[in-house]
């Protein structure tokens, strides 16, 4: 009974010191200036120990079961707090509208700042951005309209990959974002995504006739093969860092995707079925025929 009382007595005093869901239920509503928009959701309190736990201040967090959007929450919180710089990558299939109304939402006011149902202003973690990606379905068949389509896509996928997010003009020049898109955080951070390879040698012109002040761009070009087009890099070739697309992408895609048959050995195995099905038939027609044959011989 000792050992029970001891448990149950750590047990509360850990939630009274790391919040209790009452206390996650309380938050949101006066975010929302409403109750009951989000059952039982958890306290930044627990979440931000939870954080803690790891003593690295410029980790990636990722919630892949999002549901009110805590997680983000507490991590911009914690930020502020130990003026750490921490990333969250929140995850959720949108049910019932929850990313849009909900996690998202509450984030975004956080951010901005708030009112409370009493009246107290809440001022907002401006230090921060958000944004909000839906994914979609794309072909696998590698023609060249998917392949441009899977590039043109994947950009936003880039940009949190370097963790650059503001676009920019290039060589103080404004680009057609169907050729190209470029993105400066101005902070060393530099992203250019080349998605049609004639423009290679004008970008590359513009790039040239500026000052190097010592930063690479990584640079992504569209590529119907593996080739980032090093050469016509050439003059330029310390300022950037190359990457082909979208083989870069595919190759990523063929560790995690299941395999899939080529069409043509598809095609090969029907064929192989339906030859062995035809010889089964033909030897059990020509077994039935050898039964026959004996039956009258021993008749």
């Amino acid at each position: 009974l000792k050992d029970r009382e001891v448990r149950k007595k750590t047990a509360d005093s850990w939630w009274d010191k790391y919040g209790m869901n009452e206390d996650g239920t309380t938050e949101l509503s006066e975010i929302f200036n409403e109750s009951k928009k989000f059952v039982h959701p958890k306290p930044t309190i627990t979440i931000k120990h939870l954080l803690t736990l790891p003593p690295n201040e410029d980790s990636t967090i990722l919630d892949f079961f999002a549901g009110s959007g805590t997680t983000l929450h507490a991590t911009m919180q914690l930020n502020a707090e130990d003026g750490g710089h921490r990333k969250c990558i929140l995850v959720t299939n949108n049910e019932n509208n929850i990313c849009e109304e909900v996690t998202y939402e509450r984030n975004k006011r956080v951010i901005q700042g708030y009112t409370t149902p009493k009246g107290e202003e809440v001022e907002g973690l401006h230090d921060n951005n958000l944004r909000y990606y839906r994914t979609t379905l794309l072909s696998r068949d590698k023609s060249v309209k998917n392949m441009r389509q899977l590039v043109r896509l994947a950009t936003d996928m880039l940009c949190i990959k370097n963790d650059v997010y503001t676009e920019a003009e290039f060589c103080g020049k404004h680009l057609n974002p169907n050729i190209a898109r470029y993105f400066d955080n101005g902070q060393g951070n530099r992203m250019l995504v080349i998605y049609e390879e004639r423009a290679i040698q004008l970008l590359v012109q513009l790039m040239a006739q500026t000052e190097d002040d010592g930063i690479k761009t990584m640079v992504y070009v569209f590529s119907p093969g593996a080739d980032p087009y090093t050469d016509d890099f050439e003059d330029v070739a310390e300022r950037v860092k190359l990457c082909a697309l979208p083989s870069a992408i595919y190759e990523a895609y063929k560790r995690v995707l299941p395999k899939r048959k080529p069409k043509f050995l598809d095609e090969a195995l029907r064929e192989m079925k339906a030859q062995a099905e035809a010889e089964a038939n033909m030897q059990q027609t020509l077994d039935f025929g050898e039964n026959d044959n004996m039956n009258e011989e021993g008749g």
